[in-house]
């Protein structure tokens, strides 16, 4: 017969299957243990420009950064939206927007904030310009329009597919979206498409260069 210590041991057993309601998975830095593996850190460390902001305050990323405002300015010119809107959107939001990103990353982020009066103030432009940039990305960043980067597009795209170079999926349905648009409207299938042919192509040149 299982005594009352065995009994309890059972029951905690059985909730721990239960996934708490408001936990889901953040926005992170890599785990140590992949940090010490040899020749790892090209699978997370960007070399020109950083997407969220694990790297963000990276000096090295600092020319990446230029560009960025550029992606942004014309991702919004281009599609016809007023530059204060679209800001206001992810600034409304900020608060459950930093719900995505583990307490370590908003330590980090928060670590300096030059130019800016609180880390939520410098995490909505951040996530604002690094939304709409990433959004030029995947509009113009294909095989067929690589031109209108104005910067080589295969070490571009090979930093945006990093593991921390990551923004949350919000970020971007409130920066592309109309006001008019149901919440709950999936990306465009058109804007995919170029980062899927993209991932094709490279997969492609992969497999030569192996064989």
């Amino acid at each position: 017969m299982a005594s009352q210590t065995i009994k309890e041991k059972f029951v905690e057993l059985q909730k721990s299957k239960q996934t708490p309601q408001n936990s889901r998975p953040k926005i992170q830095r890599v785990p140590q243990y992949l940090r010490n593996r040899n020749n790892f850190e090209k699978h997370y460390t960007p070399k020109f420009v950083s997407i969220g902001p694990i790297h963000h305050d990276n000096t090295n990323m600092k020319p990446g950064e230029e560009y960025k405002l550029m992606w942004a300015a014309k991702y919004i010119e281009n599609n016809g939206f007023i530059l204060e809107d679209r800001h206001k959107k992810i600034a409304d939001k900020i608060n459950e927007l930093k719900g995505h990103f583990s307490d370590d990353v908003l330590t980090l982020t928060g670590k300096s904030l030059e130019g800016f009066d609180s880390l939520e103030e410098k995490l909505s432009w951040m996530l604002f310009v690094d939304g709409c940039s990433l959004l030029h990305i995947l509009e113009k960043a294909n095989v067929d329009e690589a031109g209108h980067m104005n910067i080589k597009v295969d070490q571009l795209m090979m930093d945006v597919l990093l593991l921390e170079n990551q923004l949350p999926y919000q970020v971007l349905k409130l920066l592309w979206k109309d006001d008019n648009e149901s919440e709950h409207e999936e990306i465009p299938q058109p804007l995919l498409l170029g980062q899927t042919r993209w991932v094709t192509v490279r997969e492609g040149e992969g497999r030569r260069r192996r064989t």
